[in-house]
């Protein structure tokens, strides 16, 4: 009897305990978007600048952090940082127990998606992007091809652009060029163009 007693006061001190953690705890979570397609980021780095800490976007864009009361926290500063994309930054109360739950929509740097492309083709400015990192590739064949589609080659190089924007850019772009010139264009370009592959299957 005795050892069912101080089995069961056990087990309730455990439970308080851990009722007692929870109550001195912040849960940070939500979900991170892409504003080029809606689409959830993965990797994502969502940094706890007090902290020096950070948790990283799953494949559904989801993150969590479950952060612990100090005595003197007062406010938390979140920046989310993404390959290609504009940092965003909030700050949020973190002196009492609370769940926050966020929806983080991240734009595209140079602001490069299929109203970029839209606006761009309006202006008359028919741009197919490129992205070759550190050293350029150009080829004889690109500046023929330039003339003939009336378009531009656009090299960003080592510039961290965000893979989504290159397709969603360009895919607008292709689709322009199938309109006024059929596909037949599609022979002639070069085959490492990003999203022609794709547009291609």
């Amino acid at each position: 009897m005795k050892k069912l007693i101080l089995t069961i006061l056990f087990l309730n001190s455990i439970i308080g305990f851990s009722q007692n953690e929870k109550s001195n705890e912040i849960v940070i979570k939500g979900i991170v978007l892409s504003e080029v397609n809606g689409k959830p980021l993965e990797n994502v780095y969502v940094s706890y600048k007090s902290r020096y800490r950070y948790s990283a976007t799953d494949e559904n864009g989801k993150f969590e952090y479950k952060y612990s009361i100090r005595e003197k926290d007062s406010l938390e500063t979140i920046e989310l940082t993404a390959l290609g994309y504009e940092n965003i930054d909030t700050i949020i109360r973190v002196d009492k127990p609370k769940e926050y739950v966020f929806e983080f929509v991240m734009k595209p740097r140079f602001g490069l998606d299929r109203e970029k492309a839209l606006e761009d083709i309006k202006s008359g400015k028919v741009n197919i992007l490129e992205s070759s990192g550190i050293a350029p590739v150009f080829y004889k064949s690109d500046t023929k091809f330039a003339k003939k589609y009336n378009v531009n080659f656009v090299e960003y190089g080592c510039e961290a652009i965000a893979e989504e924007s290159l397709y969603e850019y360009n895919r607008t772009v292709f689709e322009y060029l199938d309109k006024k010139y059929g596909k037949n264009w599609r022979k002639k370009i070069r085959k490492d163009i990003v999203g022609l592959e794709e547009e291609n299957e």
